[in-house]
C-alpha cells in the first residue's frame, strides 16, 4: 500500500480542505491586492453583477439584467442603487422591453414575463397563455403586439388574448431565443441556445422558413440588426464556428474572424450613434468595424468580460456593454474618438 493509502482518512480530507483554503486565498488576493488595470480614459468598468445579458434605461436608471436578477444602477457612476423586486423573482433574465404603446416596461426570465406599469408588477406564465419553457426574448411589433420567445415557441399577445406558436405551426426551431422586426413588418425567430438549427419568418399569416438561409455563415441564429441603410444583419454561430452574414438588397457577403472578428460566434449586433456596427462575441471580445480600421475590445483593452450580451446608449450618450463578468460603460466622447 502506498503511504497515502495508509494515511488515516480524517488526514485526507484535512488535505483536501486546505488545498481548498488555498486556492481561495489566492483568489482573494489576487482580487483585492493585485494592481488594478489602467483603463483608457472615458471607460469604466462595473462589476456589482456579472451575466448581464440585457439592459435597459428606465426612469433615469440603468437597470442591468442576468442570472441573478436585476439590479438599477447610477447612470453617471454606475453605483448600485437598489435590487429590482417585482412580484415573482426576477432570475435569469433575458430581455428587457419598453412598450412604446402604454410606456410598460416588461422582463423575460425563468419564470415567465413580467409587467411594471410604474406602479405594480404582474407576471405571465404558461397558464396565462405563454407557449411552455423559460421566456428568452421580447418583441413589441408594429401593431402593437406583445411576442414573448420561450423555449418551446413563440406567444403573440393582444391585450388579454394570447395566441401560441410551435414547430407545428411551421417554426423551424423548438424553441425561439430571438425575436426581431425588420422594416418591412416581417418577424424573425431564432434560436441559438439549441442544437436544432433554423430561421422563422412570420409574414403577417404564418411562419415559414428563411429563403436564402443556405447563405447564412452558420444555420444557428444569435442576433439581428437592420442597419441605418436597410441591410440586414445576422449573427450567427456555436462554439468556436460561426459569423455575420450581412443582406443588402439581393447582394450577400460574409464576416468571419478572417476578417477581423473578434471570435467565431456572434453575440450581440449593435450600431452606434455615429453608425458603426459592434460585433460581439461569445468567448473573445467585441469587433468594432470602423470606417478606418476594425478594432478589438477585450478585458485586456477595457472590457469587463469576454462575451457581450447586451449593449445600449444611455440618454447622456454613453455607451453600456453587459458581459459575463460585469459591466463596462464608455463615455459618449471615449467611444466618438475610437477612430
Amino acid at each position: 500500500m502506498t503511504a497515502a493509502e495508509l494515511r488515516p482518512r480524517w488526514v485526507q480530507m484535512l488535505f483536501f480542505v486546505g488545498g481548498i483554503g488555498l486556492v481561495a486565498l489566492i483568489g482573494w488576493l489576487v482580487v483585492h491586492i493585485w494592481p488594478e488595470q489602467d483603463l483608457p480614459e472615458g471607460w469604466l468598468r462595473l462589476t456589482p453583477t456579472e451575466d448581464v445579458m440585457a439592459l435597459i434605461e428606465a426612469d433615469g436608471e440603468m437597470w442591468a439584467g442576468g442570472r441573478d436578477g436585476v439590479l438599477s444602477l447610477d447612470l453617471h457612476d454606475g453605483s448600485v442603487i437598489r435590487n429590482v423586486e417585482a412580484d415573482v423573482p426576477l432570475d435569469y433574465v433575458t430581455d428587457f422591453l419598453r412598450s412604446e404603446r402604454d410606456g410598460s416596461l416588461w422582463v423575460s426570465h425563468m419564470r415567465g414575463v413580467s409587467r411594471f406599469d410604474g406602479h405594480r408588477w404582474v407576471t405571465m406564465t404558461e397558464e396565462d397563455g405563454l407557449t411552455a419553457g423559460r421566456a428568452m426574448a421580447l418583441l413589441e411589433s408594429g401593431d402593437g403586439a406583445l411576442w414573448v420567445g420561450t423555449e418551446r415557441g413563440v406567444t403573440r399577445c393582444e391585450g388579454v388574448a394570447c395566441r401560441r406558436f410551435t414547430a407545428e405551426d411551421g417554426l423551424m426551431t423548438e424553441g425561439c431565443a430571438l425575436l426581431f422586426e425588420d422594416s418591412d413588418g416581417w418577424i424573425w425567430c431564432g434560436n441559438g441556445d439549441a442544437p436544432e438549427a433554423g430561421v422563422s419568418v412570420w409574414n403577417g399569416e404564418r411562419w415559414r422558413a428563411m429563403e436564402h438561409r443556405d447563405r447564412l455563415v452558420h444555420p444557428m441564429l444569435n442576433a439581428m440588426l437592420e442597419d441605418h441603410q436597410g441591410a440586414l444583419w445576422f449573427g450567427t454561430g456555436f462554439s468556436a464556428e460561426g459569423g455575420v452574414s450581412v443582406r443588402d438588397g439581393q447582394t450577400w457577403r460574409t464576416l468571419t474572424r478572417e476578417n477581423g472578428l473578434a471570435g467565431g460566434k456572434v453575440r450581440y449586433l449593435f450600431q452606434d450613434g455615429a453608425g458603426v456596427i459592434w460585433v460581439g462575441s461569445e468567448y473573445n471580445g467585441i469587433a468594432r468595424l470602423g470606417p478606418e480600421a476594425v478594432q478589438i475590445f477585450t478585458p485586456n483593452e477595457g472590457l469587463a468580460g469576454w462575451e457581450v450580451m447586451a449593449m445600449l446608449h444611455d440618454s447622456q450618450g454613453a455607451l453600456w456593454l453587459g458581459t459575463e463578468l460585469g459591466l463596462t460603460r464608455v463615455s459618449r466622447e471615449a467611444w466618438l474618438a475610437l477612430d
